[in-house]
């Protein structure tokens, strides 16, 4: 006896819901025999929280001042996160205060490594990790295994992407024409942008917010997507992809789309 088909709710529920009302975030947290499950509601971030996201990231590069000839990376996570976490919130619940009162509370009774944690969990995504193919040696080394042919013409570039949220896994895949040589002219202009700027010491290099012009590439390529939903059908066309993916998605797979 086959199985039974499955229901509209339980095939939606497998995809990646690009336009949800509300996204909950939870925490399991455990101290000595204490055990907490603290949810976190957030809206949905759009384009222009993850860039301010990255503009308080304020990543960049000196030179150090023990040791002239290292470079100094600095960047500030736990502003960035805390920053559009303040953004998102609508509320946060399994918290209370000393006096024992419960409920709700807002983002500003939030510890501030607890709104990072939340950021972390919502940016849960990645390209694909790339698996040892046919052939390779059990120690997963590829030195035995065949060599595939790089396609020079083809139509279509697919990029899997590795995505949780709410506890479940996704597997998600992103279908692009093949960037043209100035796209790529494009890609890298994007990826080399800094800003110079000289104290009375050294000079440090300031690394400027990505993400608007990636994410324009990835609307400028996309073809369509699999793995997704749009108020729980499929997204579509690629104008519905384009207004509706998740920055960060469109980020990732672009980054990812290019280093091929």
């Amino acid at each position: 006896m086959g199985a039974a088909p499955k229901k509209a709710d339980e095939r939606a529920a497998e995809l990646f819901e690009l336009a949800p009302d509300e996204i909950e975030i939870c925490l399991n947290m455990k101290t000595g025999a204490a055990r907490y499950e603290l949810r976190h509601r957030l809206r949905p971030p759009a384009l222009e929280d993850w860039r301010e996201y990255e503009r308080v990231l304020r990543s960049t590069v000196e030179m150090s001042d023990a040791e002239p000839e290292a470079l100094v990376f600095g960047s500030s996570p736990l502003e960035a996160a805390a920053a559009i976490y303040d953004r998102l919130c609508r509320g946060a619940s399994g918290y209370q205060d000393s006096d024992g009162t419960r409920g709700a509370v807002g983002a500003e009774r939030v510890p501030v490594h607890h709104k990072e944690m939340v950021i972390r969990a919502l940016s849960d995504v990645a390209a694909e990790e790339c698996r040892a193919p046919a052939g390779a040696s059990q120690d997963g080394s590829e030195a035995d295994a065949p060599c595939a042919l790089f396609a020079l013409d083809g139509e279509h570039v697919e990029i899997a992407l590795e995505a949780s949220r709410a506890g479940r896994a996704y597997r998600l895949v992103h279908v692009f024409r093949p960037p043209s040589a100035a796209d790529r002219v494009a890609f890298s202009r994007v990826m080399a942008q800094a800003l110079y700027v000289r104290d009375s010491r050294t000079l440090r290099t300031i690394l400027p917010p990505r993400l608007p012009g990636l994410a324009a590439l990835y609307d400028r390529l996309i073809e369509r997507v699999e793995g997704y939903a749009i108020h729980g059908a499929s997204p579509g066309e690629a104008a519905a992809i384009i207004r509706h993916m998740d920055p960060l998605h469109k980020k990732v797979a672009v980054q990812a789309l290019f280093a091929q």
